[in-house]
């Protein structure tokens, strides 16, 4: 369920670039307490069910230092 919902979030709005904490915000809740990090185990997990290349991905995108998004913008 929270690989659908990431993915659910970073689709609605295809070109915009998600932080790690507004992910979590919209996936496991304001009041989550934890280390950001896990977002990129669920990414990864994204990724790998929609059978995405590690070097060249091309549904699920990350912007270093800032966050993830979905196609190019």
């Amino acid at each position: 369920r929270t690989e659908f919902d990431i993915l659910d979030v970073l689709s609605s709005q295809p070109r915009r670039v998600n932080s790690r904490a507004h992910l979590i915000d919209e996936v496991w809740g304001p009041g989550w307490v934890g280390d950001e990090r896990v977002v990129d185990v669920h990414v990864a997990h994204v990724r790998a069910k929609l059978g995405e290349d590690v070097a060249e991905p091309k549904y699920v995108l990350t912007v270093r230092g800032v966050g993830f998004r979905m196609g190019t913008g």
